[in-house]
């Protein structure tokens, strides 16, 4: 069994030929993933916290700021606001919802849609 010996300049032209041949789309990939990364494609936030008695999961997407006190949770992005306290919440500028006491409380905010359950109580809202 016969082996062939490449020369190391014969790799070095090949390896270069072939960088130069996708030197467009390596650089596209990077430019691409740096503007990605810049911009937050697909940002969200996960915050788990406790107030009202509840423990709260909350997904927020887009920039966000939350407000965690015993008696209250204020979660805010630039696609809504929703306020959970012990017996109710508020999303937005909506009238109050009772929700039940001491139960956990699953709340996602996205572009054009909030929603929020708390134990057998389900809000959906679209948003601007």
């Amino acid at each position: 069994m016969h082996i062939p010996m490449l020369k190391l300049e014969q790799i070095k032209i090949h390896t270069l030929g072939g960088l130069r041949s996708n030197s467009k789309s390596i650089c596209w990939t990077v430019i691409a993933g740096v503007f990605l990364s810049v911009i937050g494609c697909g940002h969200s936030t996960v915050v788990n916290t406790q107030a009202g008695g509840h423990q709260i999961r909350a997904i927020i997407a887009g920039n966000d700021s939350m407000d965690s006190q015993p008696d209250r949770a204020t979660f805010s992005s630039e696609f809504g606001t929703v306020t959970v306290e012990r017996a109710r919440v508020q999303i937005s500028s909506a009238p109050w919802t009772l929700i039940p006491e001491a139960v956990p409380v699953e709340l996602k905010i996205s572009k054009g849609r909030i929603a929020l359950t708390a134990g057998n109580v389900t809000i959906k809202q679209t948003t601007n």
